[in-house]
């Protein structure tokens, strides 16, 4: 692990003239903070506010706790692991990456105790390429061999009935869309959506290959197209529909994309070696003041609305502030903003021991959704919130799901009284009001 205080900064260039002059927002680069040449890729924000990125050169995993200046710690990744590459938050709150080296396999770690730090290997996708948290509570793996795979996050294992064939596709990312299902880019010139039923729909686009995808916060799908000297923003609908593509840095080599606090697309333009900007409208802007050649290739949002970006070339971390946060868009014409409604939550059993038969919960919710489960003990008068909770898809209707005390397959909850709060958010993004029931956990029965 290493740790480092030295911090280069850099003013920002800013052409945009619809914003005022004081809400320019400013660049600055942290450098001297890592291994030499490190290869640093994706960047994503995990669940404890800090930012986690892959170093595929030198085998590690970095994290960044922002401050002033931030503080940079590298990991090493399990012994047989290599090649780190994309990333992505799990449904278990962990930090997954892909490791690229064509063995088909995937590391974790836990923000909260990094000495859980494993991984696997041997999935059916050859050389690893994309990772995301599916609507359904799994892991989906893309492959450059054309194969999306789903992992269960408490068992790392392959759900080999699930595994997805996309004939012809180089995967290079994926990610979950706002209609429920996962859309994957192809740097060969074409993007499919993915059911999780496993309905696979393939899209040609209107010019060359796509690299990276995002859900933007109009209700489309966002993508980077950097091909040669026709570089492209684009966008699609989750019907399947290519709207307009938006002309940014001819040969900018446009790679990650991330939608930023002000509501606008954000992007890493690598031979232009600046940060591009796109609105929902398409005015462009480049955010300019990287030192020379640092070849930025991946973006996330941070904390305290500001967004992060890697330097592959500089071996550099790159900090935005001063963006204006801006009131999300209104819907589109047509769009769903109806509720999840849920009624009828219940327990079979109020009181019951931790490993034992456990207790059934039941509910009906009105439409399709990923249903989030949270805990809270009651210690000293007062409800303290379970940092863990349980996440998984279901359908309209009754359902039910037995519960023996247990948050994954390594974790489990302390004997006590508890409270539970159960929530369905839809494809659309709407949320259902929090419904709760009170349970009280026995203590394992001794043999």
């Amino acid at each position: 692990m290493k740790h480092s205080r030295k911090a280069a900064a850099a003013a920002l260039v800013w052409l945009a003239t619809a914003a005022p002059a004081a809400a320019a927002p400013t660049v600055q680069e942290f450098s001297d903070v890592l291994t030499a040449s490190a290869g640093l890729a994706d960047i994503v924000r995990g669940p404890d506010g800090n930012l986690w990125f892959a170093e595929k050169d030198v085998d590690k995993l970095g994290r960044v706790t922002p401050g002033n200046p931030p503080v940079i710690a590298e990991f090493d990744l399990p012994a047989g692991f290599t090649d780190p590459f994309n990333i992505t938050v799990g449904p278990d709150d962990k930090i997954w990456a892909t490791a690229s080296n064509g063995a088909g396999a995937v590391v974790r770690i836990d923000p909260a105790n990094t000495a859980d730090f494993d991984g696997m290997g041997g999935y059916n996708v050859g050389t690893a390429a994309g990772i995301a948290a599916g609507p359904d509570g799994k892991i989906w793996l893309g492959g450059m061999g054309g194969v999306v795979a789903r992992i269960d996050p408490a068992t790392m294992n392959e759900e080999i009935d699930s595994d997805f064939a996309l004939t012809g596709f180089n995967v290079r990312n994926l990610a979950p869309g706002p209609d429920g299902n996962v859309w994957v880019t192809d740097f060969g010139g074409r993007i499919a959506r993915v059911t999780p039923g496993g309905t696979v729909t393939v899209f040609d686009i209107p010019g060359d290959g796509a690299w990276d995808i995002v859900a933007g916060p109009d209700g489309n799908l966002w993508y980077s197209a950097p091909e040669g000297n026709n570089s492209k923003i684009g966008r699609i609908t989750p019907a399947g529909e290519f709207g307009l593509q938006y002309d940014v840095t001819d040969a900018g080599d446009q790679l990650g994309i991330t939608v930023g606090p002000d509501g606008a697309l954000w992007f890493a333009q690598a031979v232009a070696n600046d940060i591009g900007r796109i609105t929902l409208g398409g005015a462009f802007t480049r955010i300019g003041g990287l030192t020379a050649a640092g070849r930025p290739e991946y973006i996330a949002p941070g904390p305290g609305n500001t967004l992060w970006f890697t330097e592959k070339d500089g071996n550099r971390i790159g900090r935005i502030t001063g963006i204006v946060e801006s009131n999300p868009p209104p819907p589109p014409p047509g769009a769903d903003t109806t509720k999840p409604n849920v009624t009828r939550l219940r327990l079979s059993r109020r009181a019951f021991r931790l490993g034992g038969r456990g207790t059934l919960i039941r509910w009906r919710q009105s439409e399709a959704g990923r249903v989030a489960l949270r805990f809270e003990r009651r210690a000293r008068g007062k409800w303290r919130r379970v940092r863990r909770g349980i996440a998984f898809q279901k359908d309209a209707g009754p359902n039910r799901r037995r519960f023996r005390g247990r948050l994954s397959r390594r974790r489990a909850l302390r004997p006590g009284r508890y409270r539970m709060t159960l929530r369905v958010r839809d494809a659309a993004g709407n949320l259902s009001t929090p419904d709760r029931v009170r349970f009280r956990l026995l203590r394992r029965q001794r043999r």
